[in-house]
């Protein structure tokens, strides 16, 4: 059984089983005692995990007042520097300046830095990054979690995307923070599945993961696992797809929302990301905040902006473009008005006489309709309107089976096939937005043996992108590999295969034939800034997300975007069809001018914009009642008054409320509120983290020339190459397999502008990752390298170091280590201090870690005078020192505690109010259901699971608040060097 009582640190050495070890964490066991989870620091078992339980091991804390002094013999005392410089690279920070992410591969604007800014100032780091399409979210994240990952709060990372996007997003956060992700597509699985047991959770075989949530929500099995896991981080990408969808008055949890209910209380951090984060309604909205913060909305209808402040930033490109600079060019639109053929217009003619009885005979608009859905096909192509015309006839043909005696399935028969005639009537020479599209291309040099200008082709129909690639095959003389496309019906690994060919230098894809599954997410900006759509999406939304695929952040060229109209020579139907024009220019209109193009139509449904732009065709109406003008300059001032009316709120009040709620979260827009970011500077002895490398390393060789061999530094690249040693290469068999794609030679470098420049070169060959990677603290080498340096001096040992400088005669000072941590050990607060003490006194000040460095030269190299010390003298005033330091840190968690006395009632406040009001919600929900009649069983069940739900949640809250903002009475004290001079 353990000696130790349980107030063990996150730091804190070890010894169990005569083996030393790191305590990462110290959490609950079901057995009824502590599990404490400790990394291996002796050679036996050094970088292995393990979990002790205290009430099976004996888990001896090697304390402070024990440390053995020893003489360090290196040149310069150079062991001892490395020592306490691999101490002050591993000390978390615990607050909510920036120390790592904005040092990543990029070159961030102030905007990006934000949301961590934001995240790390709250009790719990949650956040919805809502970024309009194209700023960067991935980047934003990114840093946020390099953050979390140097306050040692990111050990375990759970990444959920799209299935399109998993090696994209993968690829980026390791080419830009070194952050490693394993890839669970349908191929990783099987991959992960030959390497650990059948019955072993891959989440805890692998502590850093990007997943689909399709996957998680088809394999049972997958997401039973998830079940059993905590993390420290997810991130759930394209949110809005796990959002309480509302409509008519009720709310429907999808199976995506109930799996990311399951995943938000299963970690501390939690990071959202969405272009389009709410449905326009303030019940879906408020499920994302109460996933964040389970405690924001105590009603779903009626909150306020305050209620959610500081979850959520939102910013428009209009927003940011003073910031960002090259990283956006201005669009190049141009709108193609093709003038039908006769052929064409034969078609429309055709059409617009129709009229079908077998559509739905208790609706007489019900042929209208119909007729309307193949307007919106044949204006994408005759290919599109043939295959609707084939599918109606398909069911006809059930009918028949069913009734064979109606004669108006005959009639409909005979003019869908006479529609067909028609259509097929309609030769490619024909086609008027295929010659024009032929025409651009032939422009941008396509044709002879040449390519022209990669671009991006999107159509709503697949039947019309099918019908593209086997002309423009034919006209150019392509293969149907370099024309691919791109729909949701492919699977994870055709998506990723596509989009990491169009986005390399040298792939085969140069023309690709996209869907609207190609609209959300996917970065198609690399090499490609030209984009055509073929057809006009019905709905603004589509429109901007289609634009956003190439007119995004680090858009090296204007993005040139066309779009391609046929003009029916009928005046009627030419007059309906103009709000498709209007659509086009309102969506450039919003781009520029208000950000969000979802509020033009105040539908912000993709679907639902679509059914109102085909009634208002339908109806004939006009173009300014289907989409209305841009808000005036006063809109939001507008929204805000409409917001605070007390009368019933009309869906439009309703919608302009949550408008308000949103632009709470424009945060250093033009109309927005400004937050500080503030960096903080690194604590070093060496000049920069390559020229520590490079003192590691000799010193490491020198211990152990045959085990560690001296990199081939590249002084010209501030780099070097590794090849990796055993144990480094056992590290890498719970990291992706794409990091040692290239073998186990690792090419390091500290310049950002190299690694940029290799990522972006990474993409000329298909599947190559950055042949040059960033040489941080977070990198892998890295890490290994600081283990490595830790393990110089042996159990529990500090070593005595000459100064000649910065000290008087005689005096002694005890470097120390002092750590506060929370109840769930999580460290919240660290300060490194001197103790200062003269021969045969009590100790004296307090000296702080900064001001030593200056005073002694740390940072410099320290003249070795090779004198042995007699250390009894020191070992015996060191319990002193260690009750000095004791009573330091009582002083900084007393003080602590001051500072957080007052936020720390205002969040249990927060809390009982949140539950007050939500109980009362549920007592007037029943309270109006019993004045209308008596309440059923089933429903007076219901009310009483949801008072239970509210009381869960908020214990839950409050111990959550009482173990990660109270502090455990015993600090970790480590001392770490001890400086004389004589």
């Amino acid at each position: 059984m353990s000696t130790h009582s349980f107030t063990l640190a996150p730091g804190a050495r070890v010894q169990v089983r005569d083996e030393e070890w790191l305590v990462r964490q110290v959490r609950p066991s079901s057995s009824g005692g502590k599990a404490v989870h400790v990394t291996g620091l002796s050679e036996l078992v050094r970088d292995r995990d393990a979990i002790f339980l205290t009430n099976l091991d004996e888990i001896v804390e090697l304390k402070p007042e024990d440390t053995e002094l020893v003489h360090d013999d290196s040149p310069r005392y150079r062991r001892a520097r490395l020592y306490l410089d691999a101490l002050l690279r591993r000390t978390p920070p615990t607050d909510a300046r920036l120390y790592a992410g904005h040092l990543g591969a990029m070159r961030p604007s102030h905007y990006q830095l934000v949301p961590a800014a934001l995240a790390l100032s709250r009790p719990r780091p949650r956040i919805l990054i809502a970024d309009a399409v194209g700023l960067g979210k991935t980047i934003e994240v990114g840093v946020l979690l390099s953050e979390l990952i140097r306050r040692g709060r990111g050990d375990r990372i759970l990444v959920i995307a799209l299935k399109s996007v998993l090696a994209q997003f993968q690829e980026e956060l390791w080419a830009r923070f070194t952050i490693p992700l394993v890839r669970l597509d349908s191929v990783g699985i099987q991959r992960v599945r030959s390497k650990i047991p059948s019955n072993m959770n891959p989440f805890y075989h692998f502590d850093r993961v990007i997943i689909s949530i399709d996957t998680l929500k088809r394999d049972e099995k997958y997401r039973k696992f998830l079940e059993e896991c905590r993390w420290d981080a997810i991130v759930i990408d394209e949110c809005q797809h796990v959002a309480v969808r509302s409509s008519a008055g009720t709310r429907s949890m999808s199976q995506r929302a109930r799996l990311a209910k399951l995943l938000a209380d299963t970690t501390d951090a939690l990071i959202m990301t969405s272009a389009t984060p709410h449905d326009g309604r303030p019940e879906s909205f408020a499920s994302l905040m109460n996933l964040l913060e389970p405690t924001a909305v105590a009603n779903p209808s009626d909150y306020t902006r305050e209620d959610i402040r500081g979850l959520y930033v939102r910013r428009f490109k209009k927003d940011v473009a003073h910031e960002a600079g090259s990283a956006f060019h201005p669009r190049q639109l141009e709108k193609h008005q093709i003038q039908a053929s006769d052929a064409e217009d034969r078609a429309f003619e055709e059409l617009h006489a129709s009229t079908f009885q077998t559509i739905d005979r208790r609706s007489s608009s019900a042929d209208v309709l119909f007729r309307t859905t193949l307007l919106k096909a044949l204006l994408s192509s005759p290919a599109a309107c043939r295959s609707t015309c084939a599918n109606r006839l398909a069911k006809l043909d059930r009918q028949a089976e069913r009734d064979p005696t109606d004669s108006a399935i005959d009639e409909d028969r005979d003019t869908l096939l006479g529609l067909i005639d028609t259509l097929d009537a309609i030769a490619p020479k024909d086609f008027g937005k295929l010659q024009q599209l032929v025409s651009l291309m032939r422009e941008l040099g396509w044709g002879g043996r040449g390519y022209g200008e990669r671009m991006v082709i999107f159509s709503e129909r697949i039947d019309t992108l099918r019908y593209l690639q086997e002309q423009l095959c034919a006209t150019f003389g392509l293969k149907e590999e370099q024309v691919p496309l791109f729909h949701g019906m492919l699977g994870d690994q055709e998506q990723q295969a596509l989009v990491k060919d169009f986005g390399t230098e040298k792939g085969r894809v140069k023309i690709l034939l996209g869907s609207d599954a190609a609209s959300e997410g996917i970065n198609l900006h690399h090499y490609c800034h030209w984009l055509v759509h073929f057809d006009i999406p019905w709905s603004l939304i589509t429109l901007e997300q289609r634009n956003g695929r190439i007119d995004r952040f680090g858009q090296e060229h204007p993005p040139m975007i066309r779009y391609l109209l046929t003009k029916p020579g009928r005046e009627d139907l030419r007059g309906d069809l103009r709000v498709l024009d209007r659509l086009i220019e309102k969506e450039q209109a919003a781009h520029l001018n208000l950000g969000d193009v979802a509020w033009l139509m105040n539908l912000h449904d993709a679907s639902e914009e679509e059914t109102r732009v085909a009634l208002g065709i339908q109806n004939s109406e006009e173009p300014e009642a289907v989409i209305p003008d841009l808000p005036t300059a006063n809109f939001f001032a507008q929204l805000e008054a409409l917001a605070n009316e007390d009368d019933e709120e009309s869906e439009d009040e309703v919608s302009a409320k949550i408008e308000d709620l949103m632009n709470a979260g424009n945060l250093d827009g033009e109309s927005g509120e400004h937050i500080e970011v503030e960096q903080a500077p690194s604590l070093s002895l060496f000049p920069s983290t390559l020229d520590y490398a490079r003192e590691a390393f000799a010193q490491l060789h020198d211990n152990n020339p045959e085990e560690i061999a001296f990199p081939d530094w590249k002084e010209d690249l501030s780099g070097f190459i590794l090849e990796a040693p055993d144990d480094l290469r056992r590290r890498y068999d719970y990291l992706p397999d794409e990091l040692t794609s290239r073998g186990w030679f690792m090419r390091l470098t500290a310049d950002r502008e190299l690694v940029q420049d290799a990522y972006k070169k990474s993409r000329e060959d298909e599947g190559s990752w950055p042949e040059w990677e960033l040489f941080w603290d977070m990198h892998p080498v890295a890490e290994w390298l600081n283990d490595r340096v830790l393990g110089m001096l042996s159990r529990h040992e500090a070593a005595t170091v000459h100064v000649d400088r910065g000290l008087e005669a005689g005096e002694v000072v005890y470097l120390f280590q002092g750590q506060l941590s929370n109840k769930r050990s999580q460290p919240v607060l660290v300060d490194w201090f001197g103790v200062s003490m003269r021969s045969g006194e009590e100790p004296r000040g307090i000296i702080g870690i900064e001001d030593l460095i200056v005073r002694c030269g740390l940072d410099r190299e320290l003249p070795n005078p090779n004198k042995v010390i007699d250390t009894a003298p020191l070992s015996e005033a060191l319990p002193a020192a260690v009750v000095r330091a004791r009573e330091h840190m009582s002083t900084v968690r007393r003080e602590r505690g001051d500072r957080m006395r007052e936020s720390l009632k205002d969040e249990f406040r927060r809390v009982k109010q949140w539950k007050d009001r939500a109980l009362d919600g549920i007592d007037e929900q029943e309270a109006n259901v019993a004045a209308a009649r008596t309440v059923r069983a089933d429903e007076r069940r219901r009310f009483e699971q949801q008072r239970e739900d509210i009381e869960r949640r908020s214990k839950a809250l409050n111990a959550w608040l009482d173990e990660g903002l109270s502090t455990i009475d015993e600090p970790y004290i480590r001392l770490a060097m001890v400086l004389i001079r004589e």
